[in-house]
């Protein structure tokens, strides 16, 4: 990224005491480490940046500090695959003038964003945590019919690049299932969701997800699902794969739209 961009975001994530007024977008999303990254509405206001949008905070960032995704894509742009990357890494959160990595996308027409965000650019380094954010949540489910989503997953973003690939929604009176997985290109790391029961509020969960290396060979395996629909068809979807220990690593977030 230019100097100039990130002396711009420095500055203003400097003067962010600014905190939003009474009117906020809903903002709802996931996390795979609340104790790393939480979401919300945006509260730092100045330069690109303003409060009520979809928005996060890391360690490094006060407790009132939400700085919104809308205006760090404006300040540093995407790259072919749609992802924005912001990159000011140290090996300690202690210093306040890191906020480390973060690579994130944008569901296309929606908004939504999912990504992820490490301390240091080690994927390995015990932080890696994923996350998903949005407004105009589905509040309900259809009672019947099914639906396919192509769906765009970051897991390792620098190392493996953008995941691609389908999920399938069956719904059901009282909810329903998705199944579906990702990979990413030459299928060199791929992430299996297993089967999530989807909820008739809009959200949906799973205990069953796997990670697989090339050749299919195992990498980690119950993974926790979590995610939710949005629109008022269930038109987009963003969500979650945490694995735990050692294996949080092959964390994935995840979004896409219905076919």
């Amino acid at each position: 990224m230019k100097f100039a961009n990130l002396k711009a975001l420095g500055l203003v994530l400097a003067i962010s005491s600014a905190v939003a007024g009474t009117a906020q977008a809903q903002v709802v999303g996931g996390t795979s480490d609340a104790a790393k990254v939480t979401i919300a509405a945006s509260t730092v206001v100045g330069g690109p940046h303003s409060a009520g949008k979809v928005g996060i905070r890391v360690p490094n960032l006060s407790a009132a500090q939400y700085i919104d995704f809308q205006g760090l894509q404006g300040i540093l742009g995407t790259d072919a695959s749609g992802v924005t990357t912001f990159t000011a890494v140290t090996g300690t959160v202690t210093d306040h003038s890191q906020y480390g990595r973060f690579d994130f996308a944008k569901v296309s027409g929606y908004d939504i964003y999912f990504g992820e965000w490490k301390q240091t650019a080690s994927v390995t380094a015990g932080d890696h945590t994923v996350y998903y954010g949005g407004t105009g949540a589905s509040t309900s489910v259809p009672s019947s019919g099914s639906a396919s989503y192509t769906v765009k997953g970051i897991s390792d973003y620098q190392g493996k690049g953008i995941l691609n690939g389908t999920f399938n929604a069956s719904f059901t009176g009282s909810g329903g299932t998705l199944t579906g997985s990702l990979a990413n290109a030459g299928s060199t790391y791929g992430v299996n969701i297993g089967t999530a029961t989807i909820s008739s509020s809009g959200t949906f969960a799973g205990v069953g997800a796997s990670a697989t290396g090339s050749g299919g060979t195992p990498l980690a395996s119950s993974g926790l699902v979590s995610g939710r629909f949005f629109g008022t068809n269930v038109n987009a979807l963003a969500g979650t794969v945490a694995f735990s220990g050692t294996n949080r690593q092959y964390s994935t977030a995840f979004g896409g739209t219905k076919n």
